[in-house]
């Protein structure tokens, strides 16, 4: 029979998913400890275009977000610097994404699982980035490091 979990079972599966049990597992465990409820093939069907609908939306938000950094231009960092041009510390992409928020006045929002590739700079000039949005969705950066006055 076919379950939607009310919350996260462990070896069974996680809040909100359907799934295949036995009738004497549902009867026994799931339903007295009110863990699941029984679901109709209809049900899943529209609770799986929800869900595809849902996941679109967050693709459309990233490649959204995507055109505003690509619209802002070049990431302007001011560092302090020393022999050669050479920069005092490194950049980290919590920096890059510090600026690309106060520019966009908090429209582009960064999370954890967004994955940077920043390379190991140096000394002052130009450089590319990227950041992944979504799964699908990864845009560049470009990022100017110029010396402090």
């Amino acid at each position: 029979m076919q379950v939607l979990l009310k919350e996260s079972v462990e070896g069974v599966g996680k809040a909100n998913q359907v799934i295949t049990v036995n009738t004497g597992y549902y009867n026994n465990f799931l339903r007295p400890k009110r863990l699941a409820n029984i679901i109709s093939d209809d049900e899943v069907v529209v609770k799986k275009a929800n869900e595809a609908d849902a996941l679109e939306e967050i693709k459309q938000e990233a490649i959204l977000m995507g055109t505003l950094i690509e619209g802002m231009g070049p990431v302007v960092l001011k560092r302090k610097t020393g022999k050669n041009n050479n920069i005092f510390g490194t950049i980290t992409h919590k920096q890059i994404a510090d600026v690309i928020k106060e520019k966009s006045g908090g429209k582009v929002t960064f999370n954890q699982k967004m994955k940077w590739t920043v390379p190991d700079v140096q000394g002052l000039g130009d450089f590319s980035c990227s950041v992944q949005l979504h799964p699908e969705v990864s845009q560049e950066v470009k990022v100017s490091v110029q010396a402090e006055k």
